[in-house]
């Protein structure tokens, strides 16, 4: 139960990382798919999304998503987000750099309260591949583009590694507060070794995932299921809120 109780807990720290190889090239053959990552140039303005998941045709709330565009005198974009849990408290960012051609991260942290100290203390990742999403996605059905991390997991400070492989999957529409938008999908293989502190080595975790991204929204739908199970975890997108908006609800 601990292991199944610790590998949902890294998967929702993970949610919104989805991440790739290397920096795909623009050729014409590829499809412009910008329009359908979360949309940049309105969030000068925060906006927090809401994920439930939902369960025998119930929602539950998962946790929300702050998202809100930031811009250096240089004239590089970046992308900020943080994630809050169900308490309103506080518990990932990321920072992540806006190219022509896709998306990098350059910080993902996590945060937790530490009973001792009696503050909030920071806990980096480290990042060993970097690209969030690719604009221009190989049409090659072979091409998967990887994305890799290690951590380590508070309170007990488990080493955590991750490697997600995902592929182009292709165009579809999703329905999102009654209106159907056009939305593109990416399938992915996530493999996690979670360091066994009792008996010493990793145990492996493996996750077939389906994300599907909405245009003009980004990442609205997330489906995971562990390899040999039939289960399958559905978190969706269930409202998005201007920054005062969501002030009120807590």
């Amino acid at each position: 139960m601990f292991k199944n109780y610790l590998f949902s807990a890294v998967t929702m720290l993970l949610f919104t990382q989805l991440s790739c190889q290397q920096p795909p090239q623009t050729p014409t053959t590829t499809p412009d798919i910008s329009a359908f990552y979360y949309p940049i140039e309105e969030l000068e303005e925060e906006r927090v999304y809401e994920y439930v998941v939902v369960h025998e045709g119930k929602e539950y709330l998962s946790h929300y998503w702050s998202l809100k565009k930031e811009e250096e005198a240089t004239g590089k974009q970046y992308l900020i987000s943080k994630g809050y849990n169900q308490e309103f408290e506080k518990d990932q960012y990321t920072k992540e750099l806006i190219l022509n051609d896709g998306v990098l991260a350059q910080e993902y942290e996590l945060y937790q309260f530490d009973s001792v100290s009696q503050s909030i203390k920071t806990y980096p990742n480290k990042l060993l591949q970097n690209i969030v999403y690719p604009f221009y996605p190989s049409q090659d059905s072979v091409m998967a583009y990887r994305y890799a991390c290690e951590m380590r997991l508070p309170p007990d400070f488990l080493t955590v590694k991750l490697i997600r492989d995902r592929k182009f999957n292709g165009f579809t529409t999703y329905t999102y507060e009654g209106k159907e938008l056009e939305a593109v999908v990416f399938v992915s293989e996530e493999l996690y070794d979670i360091e066994n502190k009792e008996e010493g080595g990793f145990w492996k975790q493996e996750k077939l995932t389906k994300e599907i991204y909405a245009k003009g929204i980004g990442l609205v739908q997330k489906e995971a299921q562990t390899k040999g199970e039939k289960k399958v975890e559905i978190t969706r997108l269930r409202k998005i809120y201007t920054k005062d908006e969501f002030q009120q609800l807590y």
